[in-house]
C-alpha cells in the first residue's frame, strides 16, 4: 500500500511540476482535465457519471475554466445560477429518473472539485505566484502525509 502511494505521489509531483512551472494556458487546461477526471470519480459514487446530470456537470466545469482563462461571463453569480437552472431543468424534465441527492452532488461537485482546484491557477497567475503556488502543494502534501502516518500508527 505504501509503495503504491509513494509511486503515484512521485508521478503526480512530476506532472504538477511540469504544469505549474509552465503556467498559463497549459496549467489552465491541465487543471480543467484534472477537474473533469475528479468530477467523473465523484459522480461515479452517485451513479451519475454518464447521465445527463454528469454531462451538465462536466460542461459546467469546462465553461468555468474557459471563463477563467478567457473571461466572457460578466460575473460568477451568472455562472452559478445558469448552472443551477440547467441542473434543475434536467431534474424536472426527467423527473423520476434522478434523485435529489444526485442533483445536489452535481451542483456541489463543480464547486468542490473544479472551482477549488482552479485556485491553483489563480494563485499561479498572481505577480509572485510562481513562488507562492508551491505553498499550496507543500501544505497539502504535508497534511496528507502526516494524516496517513497517524492513521497507520493508530
Amino acid at each position: 500500500m505504501f509503495r503504491t502511494r509513494l509511486l503515484s505521489g512521485i508521478v503526480l509531483v512530476i506532472a504538477a511540476l511540469a504544469l505549474i512551472i509552465t503556467g498559463g494556458q497549459v496549467l489552465l487546461f491541465g487543471l480543467m482535465a484534472v477537474s473533469c477526471i475528479g468530477l467523473f470519480e465523484l459522480y461515479r459514487v452517485f451513479h451519475m457519471e454518464r447521465s445527463l446530470l454528469g454531462v451538465i456537470g462536466y460542461a459546467g466545469a469546462v465553461v468555468y475554466y474557459l471563463d477563467l482563462g478567457f473571461p466572457f461571463l460578466p460575473d460568477f453569480e451568472m455562472f452559478a445560477l445558469g448552472y443551477l437552472i440547467l441542473l434543475m431543468a434536467a431534474y424536472v424534465l426527467a423527473f423520476p429518473k434522478y434523485r435529489v441527492e444526485q442533483v445536489f452532488a452535481g451542483f456541489i461537485g463543480v464547486f468542490y472539485v473544479a472551482v477549488m482546484l482552479s485556485c491553483v491557477y489563480q494563485v499561479r497567475m498572481l505577480p509572485a505566484g510562481s513562488y507562492i503556488v508551491w505553498l499550496v502543494f507543500l501544505c497539502s502534501w504535508g497534511c496528507d502525509t502526516c494524516a496517513y502516518c497517524v492513521g497507520v500508527l493508530i
